[in-house]
């Protein structure tokens, strides 16, 4: 049975640092890291990545208090609602603009989780947050959150166990696709040091072909309306952060809109690179796919060198946006693409890397399948048992 209840009636607020600007220390000096909303995404977890240090007596007395393991992350400003679960120890220290949340007795902690993951809270927290500029859900708005609450604790907890091990499932794949990428990385360093500025040097396009996008006009509805053939912008890339191999985006082109505009069709195994709106993000298209003039992709001309691409640009993003032109915003062009240089990789360790680097990319490949699967799965099924 379901009742109508407010976050308010099921939640206790534990920490809340608003209005807590935390004084940091130096990176040796660091006891914990200061996570922020930035942290907070799609995953189980935090994600500890451009973290701030933060000493132990800062951790003693500064903060009101420390979330423990189980609490919930709900992120007040910027992306409102985002949550994410505290971690067993607690590795990082909270700053402002998101609060911890416990359930009240008689309500399941994994439940709560998993209600306010839904897309229906999620809608509702979008239509009541404020601001123009930077979103904001208020706090003393929680009692106005009216949600659909299943009252038997018992079926709280069964719900909230499903919506767990689906979501560990999923963070377990992700990690271990983590530490191949960084693997990877290692390997590539290993195989192709920059540092040895004695060596030949090389262009991206004595690798493959430098293809720029294009937007077919949005006048034009023949361009859009049916589409099948996947069109890719920065912002899919922004969205999709955790994901190596991209199939689609929210956008999709007919045929019409492929011939009417500069897009262009590209293979399996390009390389994506954002050349502005920001510059660096990379991704490697899983099938044929086009983007639009917000990136400078790399066909190989060797299906074998795509992940030597893959990381070689990773390598060179922050060179590529010191030599970006622009004035509101860095972009780099295509001529620009083609004048970067790297020492040139010789052959034997080109093929040494692949014959490496392939299988692991190949886990990884699936491992995003397998994650996409558990994902739909989940929520289908939290859909349906949440309202």
């Amino acid at each position: 049975m379901k009742s109508k209840m407010s976050l308010a009636d099921i939640v206790d607020v534990v920490v809340d640092n608003r209005g807590k600007s935390v004084p940091l220390s130096d990176l040796s000096n660091q006891y914990l890291p200061l996570i922020a909303t930035k942290n907070v995404g799609a995953s189980l977890y935090p994600e500890l990545i451009d973290t701030r240090p933060v000493d132990k007596e800062t951790y003693d007395s500064f903060f009101r208090a420390h979330p423990l393991p189980g609490d919930i992350l709900f992120v007040n400003k910027g992306k409102p609602g985002t949550t994410a679960r505290v971690p067993n120890p607690v590795d990082f220290v909270m700053a402002q603009d998101m609060v911890a949340l416990r359930a009240k007795p008689g309500f399941d902690q994994d439940y709560v989780f998993a209600l306010l993951r839904s897309p229906r809270t999620l809608r509702m927290i979008d239509n009541m947050q404020v601001g123009t500029m930077i979103p904001h859900f208020k706090k003393t708005d929680f009692d106005k959150l009216i949600l659909d609450v299943e009252t038997d604790l018992e079926v709280q907890k069964k719900i909230g166990r499903l919506y767990m091990t689906f979501s560990n499932a999923v963070e377990q794949k992700s990690r271990i696709n983590d530490n191949l990428l960084e693997l990877g990385s290692t390997l590539w360093d290993k195989y192709f040091q920059f540092a040895n500025a004695d060596k030949q040097q090389s262009h991206l396009m004595d690798l493959g072909d430098i293809v720029a996008g294009g937007t077919p006009s949005k006048k034009n509805e023949a361009f859009y309306d049916g589409g099948t053939i996947p069109w890719i912008t920065p912002k899919d890339l922004s969205n999709a952060t955790d994901t190596i191999f991209i199939n689609q985006g929210e956008t999709s082109i007919t045929e019409a809109g492929l011939s009417g505009s500069s897009a262009k069709l590209m293979p399996a195994g390009t390389v994506l690179f954002s050349s502005r709106a920001p510059i660096g993000y990379v991704a490697i298209a899983n099938n044929p796919l086009t983007t639009n003039q917000g990136f400078k992709s790399i066909v190989p001309y060797d299906d074998s060198k795509t992940y030597y691409l893959y990381y070689l640009l990773k390598k060179l993003t922050p060179h590529i946006e010191a030599v970006a032109g622009g004035s509101t915003f860095k972009e780099i062009s295509g001529s620009g693409m083609k004048s970067i240089e790297f020492p040139k990789p010789d052959d034997v360790s080109m093929s040494e890397f692949a014959t490496l680097i392939q299988p692991m990319f190949r886990l990884i490949r699936e491992n995003e399948q397998e994650i996409q699967r558990l994902t739909e799965l989940r929520n289908v099924l939290l859909s349906n048992l949440l309202g």
